[in-house]
């Protein structure tokens, strides 16, 4: 899959992943399209992944599970929410985030076709490793958030 194509697939998937079952107050349809929008960003990070060869493609796991763990939690309800913020589960949920960025920021690494230079010359993963880090880091203080 070609770079340019995966990131305009990937971005609103994952922007769709941490908002829209966050939004739906039914419990089985917010499971329902947590799995569906997990799947396919696993997916196509998978693909990715494996087309070029940057990381092994068993790590694309990486990138869903902390999105996938929030929406259990909050799924789950009042008593589950109160142990995830906790620290030792802040720490935890803290290092599955740190787990997704390095699997993103791998899969924008180019191909040998992809870009022919100097990494530190490459405008486009450049911007998507600020940008991921950035919209990651604020995702993770988002679920640690309590809103009164």
């Amino acid at each position: 899959m070609k770079r340019l194509n995966f990131i305009y697939c990937i971005s609103p998937l994952t922007v769709a992943l941490n908002t829209i079952p966050g939004m739906l107050s039914d419990s089985v349809l917010r499971m329902i399209v947590t799995a569906v929008l997990a799947l396919t960003v696993w997916g196509l990070i998978w693909v990715r992944l494996y087309g070029t060869g940057k990381l092994r493609p068993e790590f694309a796991v990486l990138s869903v599970v902390p999105a996938l763990s929030y929406q259990l939690i909050l799924t789950a309800g009042g008593p589950y929410m109160a142990v995830f913020n906790t620290l030792g589960w802040q720490n935890f949920n803290f290092l599955l985030w740190l787990g997704s960025i390095f699997v993103y920021i791998r899969a924008f690494l180019p191909s040998k076709d992809e870009y022919r230079g100097r990494l530190a010359g490459d405008a486009v993963f450049i911007f998507m490793t600020t940008v991921t880090i950035i919209y990651s880091l604020s995702c993770w203080a988002a679920t640690h958030a309590v809103l009164s």
